[in-house]
C-alpha cells in the first residue's frame, strides 16, 4: 500500500512511471533534441496543446497571458465548450490566476499564424502537431524541456490524486513562465 502511494504522490500512476522512465531515457538518446532548438526571435505567440485542454495547456495559457506574452490553449482530443477542471481553476486562484472563464478548444479551432510556437506537454503531442502542421514550418517543442530539470513527458493529471495533480500544474506553470519570459524578453 506504501508504494502504491508513492506511486500516485510521485508519478500519478504506474502508467505515468513506466512513461516518464521511457521518455527519459529517449530523452537522453537524444530522441526529442529537435523539440529544443527554437529560434525564440521567431516566437510571437505560445500554443499550449495538450489532450482534453482542461487541466495543463489552459494554464499554460493563463501563464504565459500573465506574463505579457500572447498565448492561446488547444486539446488534441476535446469536444470543446467544456469549462477547465475544477481542480486546475482552484491552482489558478492560489497563484493569482484566473482560469474560470476557460472554455476548451479543440485544435482543428486553432488557425496557424506565422510567430506560432506550438508547445505540446507529452512526446504523443508533438508527434500529433508535427503531423498537423509540420509543413507549415511551425516551431514545435515540449513544455518540460524548458523546466531546470527537463522531461520530455509532463503526465496528464486528470485522472491523479490532488497531490500529484498540484504537482504537475506546477511543472507545466515553470515552464510556461520559462517560456514567456523568452517571448516577451526584448531579443
Amino acid at each position: 500500500m506504501v508504494l502504491k502511494q508513492y506511486i500516485e504522490n510521485q508519478f500519478g500512476s504506474k502508467k505515468g512511471l513506466l512513461q516518464l522512465f521511457l521518455t527519459e531515457v529517449a530523452r537522453h538518446m537524444g530522441f526529442y533534441k529537435q523539440y529544443n532548438q527554437i529560434d525564440f526571435k521567431k516566437v510571437n505567440r505560445l500554443i499550449f496543446i495538450c489532450h482534453g485542454n482542461i487541466c495543463r495547456s489552459p494554464l499554460g495559457e493563463a501563464v504565459a497571458k500573465n506574463q505579457g506574452a500572447a498565448a492561446e490553449s488547444y486539446g488534441l482530443d476535446t469536444r470543446g465548450g467544456d469549462s477547465a477542471d475544477p481542480r486546475a481553476i482552484a491552482f489558478c486562484l492560489q497563484n493569482k490566476l484566473i482560469l474560470s472563464n476557460h472554455i476548451t478548444r479543440h485544435i482543428k479551432e486553432y488557425t496557424p499564424q506565422p510567430g506560432d510556437l506550438l508547445i505540446g506537454m507529452e512526446p504523443k503531442h508533438a508527434t500529433a502537431l508535427k503531423a498537423l502542421y509540420g509543413d507549415n514550418e511551425a516551431q514545435i517543442t515540449l513544455a518540460g524541456l524548458w523546466l531546470p530539470k527537463p522531461a520530455a513527458y509532463l503526465h496528464d493529471p486528470f485522472g491523479a490524486n490532488i497531490s500529484f495533480f498540484n504537482h504537475c500544474e506546477s511543472l507545466v506553470q515553470q515552464a510556461a513562465k520559462i517560456l514567456a519570459t523568452k517571448v516577451t524578453t526584448p531579443r
